[in-house]
């Protein structure tokens, strides 16, 4: 393992950190994003550096220096069949993990707008609980989770209730009336299975 791929691979870890630090339900969002806000705006010059640093030491660790290995396989005769592996497995594995490098740093900055926005949601609603708008009582708690949260198979009971409610949408459009035909859509969709039949 060369020094750049050991860089790289500190670099996504530190990245995956962020990713993990920003995304625990632990943490208040109001405070994390409030600690984000201060320390990139008291630290503008330190932040900017380190977003060039970190642009200038991917793009030359993960893509100059493979780009001249590639090179130097290409033009070098005198290179024996594991030395060609070796650097083509080298460039490989830098390609890749600046690549994910790369998209980690759309992850955290997407990550952190949506830190900001569970936070203006959660101050919108804390200031229309001050006010007395609503009759009940929120909790603060994080919303993060619940705007997180995917679905990530389908059940045979939501299934069923789709085919329900499909069921009971035809039903209710069948018997609603069109107010510029004064026909209603049950005809229309008579007719059309008439001329289909």
């Amino acid at each position: 393992m060369d020094a750049s791929c050991m860089i790289l691979t500190c670099l996504l870890l530190i990245q995956m950190a962020i990713v993990l630090i920003m995304l625990n339900p632990i943490y208040d969002v109001m405070k994390l994003t409030q600690f984000i806000n201060n320390l990139t705006k008291c630290y503008r010059r330190t932040y900017l550096f380190f977003i060039a640093f970190y642009f200038t030491s991917v793009l030359y660790l993960g893509m100059y220096l493979p780009l001249q290995s590639i090179h130097k396989l290409i033009f070098c005769v005198n290179l024996h069949e594991y030395d060609k592996m070796t650097l083509l497995h080298n460039v490989e594995k830098n390609y890749i993990t600046a690549g994910f490098s790369l998209f980690l740093v759309v992850v955290i900055y997407g990550v952190r707008a949506l830190l900001s926005y569970t936070a203006s949601l959660t101050l919108v609603s804390d200031k229309q609980d001050m006010l007395g708008t609503r009759d009940k009582q929120l909790f603060n708690e994080n919303i993060l989770p619940n705007l997180l949260r995917v679905k990530r198979s389908i059940s045979y009971e939501t299934v069923l209730f789709t085919n329900e409610l499909r069921e009971q949408l035809k039903i209710i459009i069948k018997n609603m009336e069109l107010p510029h035909q004064k026909s209603t859509i049950s005809s229309l969709l008579e007719a059309n299975n008439a001329t289909r039949e």
